[in-house]
C-alpha cells in the first residue's frame, strides 16, 4: 500500500495514515470490500507502533470509510460508499445559540493576522492592505463637495454593485442583492439560514481557518476535497457528494486562498453540471477577483449557472479599504428576501456616509481607474517576491507563480519542519503563515507556507526572503 510518512510534518502520523487511506478510497484505488492490511503488518511496513495504525483505522471506521469484522473473515474492510439514491433533505432555517470557540490552529491564524497590522516585524502573514494602494484620486474631492446628506445609500449601493458586476458579464438587479459587512458574515448568514447542526458542507482544501471555524461553530461538518493545478478535484468531489449528501459546495474559483489556483473554464462547467445533477447549491466567493495580473478573465460560476443554484459573495474590503466594510450576496430573489428578514440592519450595514463615499467613487468613474492602479502595484510586488524566492530555491522551498491574488503558496521539502520554520522566521523578525493551519484534519507529504505581499515594501520583501532563507537552514529535521 502506497503510504508515505513525513516524520517532519506537523500532522500526527496517525492522521497522515488516515488521510492517505481516505484518499486511496475516494480515488477508487481501494475498492469496496478490500481487506486492509492487519494492524501489525501495516505498522511493520511503515516502521511505526501498532497503536498508531489502530488509531488511524479507528477514525476511518468512525467516519464511515472502513468497517471492522470480528467474525471470519476478520479485519478491516473498505466500506461501500452511498449510491446516487442518497436522500437530500429540504432546507429549513434554524435559529440556534452556540458557545463560539476556536481550535489551536484557528487561534494561531488569528494571532498572526492581528500581528500583521502592527509594525513590530516584517509581515508576510495576514492579508492587510498597503496604505500606498489606497484610492487617492477623487476621494478628497468627494469629501469636500458633499452636496447633500446621505440618504437611502443602501439601495443606491445595490444599483452600483449591479453596474460593477455588469463589467463581469453578470446581469443582476438590485432585488438579487443583499448587503453585508464582509464575505465571512455572508457565509455565516447563509449557514444560519439553510443548515441544521450535523449537516455537511464541502470545501476545497487547504481552507482558510476562519472559514473552517464558521462551519464548525455552527455544528456543521466540513468535508474537504483536495485541489489540483486547475481547481478542485472533481472526481473526489463526486465521491464525497455521494458519501455525505452535502447541503452546499463552497469554492473560491479565482485566486483561491491560500493556493492562488484559478479554476479552469472546463472545470467550472463540470462543477456546475455536477452540482445540478445532485441538486446541491454552490457558494462562490470572489474576494480576490480584481487582482488579476495576467491571463484572460474567466466567467464566474454565477454567470454560467443554468440551474439558479449559485450564491455569489464578494466585498469591497480589499479594493476600497477605508474601514468602509461593504460586502454583498447575490442570489435568487427568494433567498435575498429571506436574508433581509434574517439580518439585523444595524449590525450589517455600514454607515450611510461610508456608502455615500463609495457610491460617489463608483459613479464618478474613479473606481475602475483605481482597480488598474491596484493591479499594477501588486503585480510588481508579486514579481519581486518570486524573483527573490527563485534565489533561495536550493533551500527547500518552491512555488507556482499565481496569475493573480495577494499571496504565494509555497511547498516545502519533507526535510523542512514547517512549525520550526515559523518560529525561526519569527525570532528573526519575519511573520509568515505556516501551511498546517489550512488543513483542519492534517495532510500527507511535505509542508507549506503562505506568503502575503499585500502590505510590504520592496525593501522588506528582499529582507524578508533573506530572513526566510536563514530560517530554512535552521528548520531541517
Amino acid at each position: 500500500m502506497n503510504i508515505r510518512i513525513n516524520r517532519s510534518s506537523q500532522t500526527p502520523i496517525y492522521l497522515q495514515i488516515k488521510c492517505a487511506i481516505q484518499n486511496l478510497i475516494l480515488s477508487g484505488e481501494l475498492s469496496p470490500g478490500y481487506k486492509m492490511p492487519a494492524e501489525r503488518k501495516l505498522a511493520g511496513e511503515l516502521d511505526i507502533h501498532r497503536n498508531t495504525v489502530i488509531k488511524a483505522y479507528g477514525e476511518l471506521v468512525d467516519e464511515g470509510y472502513l468497517i471492522v469484522s470480528s467474525k471470519r473473515p476478520k479485519g478491516y474492510f473498505v466500506k461501500e460508499i452511498a449510491d446516487d439514491g442518497v436522500p437530500f433533505k429540504r432546507f429549513f432555517p434554524l435559529e440556534k445559540m452556540i458557545r463560539y470557540h476556536f481550535t489551536d490552529k484557528e487561534k494561531l491564524f488569528l494571532d498572526i493576522f492581528s500581528r500583521s497590522e502592527r509594525e513590530e516585524c516584517i509581515s508576510m502573514g495576514g492579508i492587510i492592505m498597503d496604505d500606498a494602494a489606497y484610492p487617492r484620486e477623487g476621494v478628497e474631492k468627494i469629501l469636500q463637495n458633499m452636496s447633500r446628506e446621505p440618504r437611502n445609500e443602501a439601495e443606491r449601493m445595490k444599483k452600483n454593485i449591479c453596474s460593477v458586476l455588469f463589467q463581469e458579464n453578470m446581469y443582476v438587479s438590485p432585488k438579487n442583492i443583499q448587503l453585508v459587512a464582509e464575505t465571512n458574515q455572508a457565509l455565516s448568514h447563509i449557514m444560519t439560514l439553510y443548515l441544521e447542526e450535523g449537516d455537511y458542507v464541502i470545501a476545497e482544501e487547504p481552507v482558510v481557518p476562519d472559514n473552517a471555524s464558521i462551519f464548525r461553530n455552527k455544528g456543521i461538518n466540513l468535508v474537504t476535497v483536495p485541489m489540483e493545478p486547475d481547481g478542485m478535484d472533481l472526481a473526489k468531489l463526486e465521491t464525497a457528494i455521494r458519501k455525505y449528501a452535502p447541503k452546499f459546495i463552497y469554492t473560491m474559483p479565482n485566486y483561491h486562498n491560500p493556493t492562488g489556483i484559478v479554476m479552469s473554464l472546463e472545470k467550472r462547467k463540470k462543477l456546475l453540471e455536477l452540482a445540478g445533477r445532485y441538486c446541491i447549491p454552490i457558494i462562490e466567493e470572489d474576494s480576490q477577483r480584481d487582482f488579476r495580473y495576467e491571463g484572460n478573465r474567466l466567467p464566474s460560476l454565477y454567470a454560467q449557472d443554468r440551474y439558479r443554484s449559485v450564491i455569489y459573495i464578494d466585498s469591497f474590503t480589499l479594493t476600497f479599504p477605508y474601514g468602509i466594510k461593504t460586502g454583498y450576496i447575490v442570489g435568487p430573489t427568494d433567498l435575498i428576501e429571506t436574508l433581509e428578514r434574517l439580518i439585523v440592519v444595524d449590525e450589517t450595514f455600514v454607515s450611510s456616509l461610508g456608502q455615500y463615499i463609495l457610491n460617489e467613487y463608483i459613479e464618478r468613474g474613479y473606481y475602475q481607474t483605481h482597480i488598474g492602479h491596484l493591479v499594477k502595484h501588486y503585480a510588481h510586488k508579486r514579481d519581486l517576491l518570486c524573483r527573490c524566492l527563485d534565489g533561495i530555491a536550493d533551500k527547500g522551498i518552491t512555488y507556482t507563480k499565481p496569475r493573480g491574488g495577494l499571496l504565494l503558496w509555497c511547498d516545502l521539502e519533507e526535510r523542512i519542519n514547517e512549525r520550526r520554520l515559523y518560529h525561526e522566521a519569527e525570532s528573526r523578525g519575519l511573520l509568515i503563515m505556516p501551511g498546517f493551519l489550512f488543513y483542519p484534519k492534517g495532510y500527507e507529504g511535505g509542508g507549506h507556507v503562505r506568503l502575503c505581499f499585500s502590505n510590504i515594501s520592496d525593501a522588506d520583501i528582499e529582507r524578508g526572503v533573506q530572513i526566510l532563507s536563514e530560517a530554512l537552514e535552521h528548520s531541517v529535521e
